[in-house]
């Protein structure tokens, strides 16, 4: 190979690789809509847009008590706090496989986003029981480390055989949860039951908005955005 072949074909992959980190998500999230960078979301866009193109099962946190409600059962007398938008994938077929990613680190099959009263998005969380190895897990782990490395990092034990990670920086709060160890489950296909792995994580990112509306508190009872703190962990 000459060494005009070979310079064309490094800028060919340096070209490349700065489209891919330049490369906006979609406008809407939906089966043939493309995939969806998690990492690359601004929390400044449309959610009615969104959500558009695909079912979407949504629901509010109300009132003094901060009681979830589907958007159907609401009363005029409920004051709405947030409104959670699920994105529906049961058995990847409404959204298909592998659509939301983190920076093509680690791929998720189930998405929630949070918003205000005024469907300003505050934060999302995605979830995923993972069917591979441990190790890829825990390189996500690091990787998330070096990308938070100036935000106050903590890990701790949780019941369930969980650990949480945590970094809280001045303009977002990023959450992770995992299984410790791999996890199993058992799947029939045309009446054949194997074991295959299923290992639970569960990422969180919060806003600046969040941060700074001092929302914790209100949700640390619920299941998908509660910030967990002392009285979650492990004694």
């Amino acid at each position: 190979m000459t060494p005009k072949i070979i310079i064309f074909s490094f800028l060919m992959i340096l070209s490349s690789c700065s489209e891919s980190k330049g490369q906006k998500n979609p406008d809407f999230i939906c089966k043939g809509c493309g995939s969806f960078d998690l990492s690359k979301m601004t929390f400044n866009e449309n959610i009615s847009e969104l959500t558009s193109k695909t079912e979407v099962w949504k629901t509010a946190i109300v009132n003094a008590n901060n009681e979830e409600k589907e958007i159907e059962t609401l009363q005029k007398s409920d004051v709405v706090k947030f409104y959670k938008y699920h994105f529906s994938n049961q058995r990847n077929l409404i959204l298909g496989k592998n659509l939301f990613h983190y920076n093509n680190q680690f791929f998720f099959n189930g998405l929630v986003i949070l918003t205000d009263a005024k469907n300003k998005i505050y934060g999302y969380s995605a979830k995923n029981f993972y069917d591979g190895k441990m190790s890829d897990i825990n390189n996500f782990v690091n990787d998330l480390k070096k990308e938070n490395n100036t935000s106050q990092y903590k890990q701790n034990k949780m019941y369930g055989d969980l650990t949480v990670y945590q970094w809280f920086g001045k303009n977002k709060i990023v959450q992770l949860v995992s299984d410790n160890k791999v996890g199993t489950e058992e799947k029939t296909v045309n009446g054949k039951t194997s074991v295959v792995n299923s290992t639970y994580i569960k990422i969180n990112v919060y806003d600046e908005s969040f941060v700074k509306d001092s929302s914790e508190k209100s949700l640390e009872k619920d299941v998908d955005f509660a910030v967990f703190s002392e009285k979650h962990y492990q004694k």
